[in-house]
């Protein structure tokens, strides 16, 4: 069983992904957040996991770096984010993320001392660089996509009703423009280094099954497709995205190698 990393932008199939290696015996940390109507069932993070994470993205908050941007507005938004809130958070894919001190290194070091453990978190997609020193090299990295109009809209419900998201603002057209900043910086990170330890996975391959059993070889361990329900697979009508966003998508179906009719 190799130990690994769940990442992809938030509402995408991630937590379907976490339920399944859950199931399969890996650990995923203490205290798992409990399901809630978004995530019925279940979303497989834990505060520690996330507080990490947390820690390394605050110094890029667009508020600090740029402080005098015409882009900040009061209150709480992707550009001032709040604690918990940086799953969302503005990052433009040119800026270099390498933020660690003793207290980031400590729980780092923590966290990979688990055995089997799979940790989901969608901040992955930009602190992964600052994590790889501490993990093993046969670590396997899964990311999950899906269409990105569907993600869009499922951020934006999550944010008008998840209780602490309260008074985030976020506009689709943000949401569309971080959701390409998050995939954009992991495509780059990954250019960069360890090609092959990363594993793309369409949200409809993880509903079909299909990629249950090249998962199970990369991961050597026998992953089912119990948790799987086709009420997991909750779809509306949705506005077009812009062909940046359409193009992204396509390079990730075709890292997935995942070819839907719809591109």
């Amino acid at each position: 069983m190799k130990n690994c990393l769940i990442m992809g932008f938030g509402r995408s199939g991630t937590s379907l992904m976490g339920g399944i290696l859950h199931d399969a015996g890996y650990y995923l940390g203490d205290d798992l957040y409990p399901p809630r109507h978004s995530n019925p069932k279940g979303f497989f993070e834990n505060a520690f996991i996330n507080g990490i994470n947390e820690q390394i993205l605050r110094k890029y908050d667009y508020s600090r770096l740029f402080p005098n941007s015409l882009n900040i507005e009061k209150g709480l938004s992707p550009y001032n984010p709040g604690e918990g809130h940086r799953w969302l958070t503005y990052i433009n894919k040119d800026i270099e993320i390498s933020n660690v001190d003793e207290s980031i290194l400590k729980d780092i070091k923590e966290a990979v001392s688990y055995k089997n453990f799979a940790y989901k978190d969608p901040r992955f997609n930009y602190t992964l660089n600052v994590w790889n020193p501490f993990l093993e090299k046969d670590v396997q990295f899964l990311c999950v996509f899906r269409e990105p109009a569907i993600t869009i809209n499922s951020v934006k419900i999550e944010c008008e009703t998840a209780e602490y998201l309260s008074g985030f603002s976020i506009s689709s057209a943000l949401i569309e423009e971080i959701w390409c900043n998050s995939y954009l910086y992991l495509l780059k990170s990954f250019e960069k280094s360890n090609p092959e330890k990363i594993t793309f996975i369409h949200y409809k391959q993880l509903l079909s099954g299909e990629v249950l059993g090249l998962l199970s070889d990369k991961l050597e361990v026998s992953l089912s497709s119990n948790f799987i329900s086709g009420d997991l697979n909750r779809v509306r009508k949705m506005k077009p995205v812009s062909s940046i966003t359409t193009q992204i998508y396509r390079n990730l179906c075709k890292l997935a190698s995942y070819y839907p009719p719809e591109i």
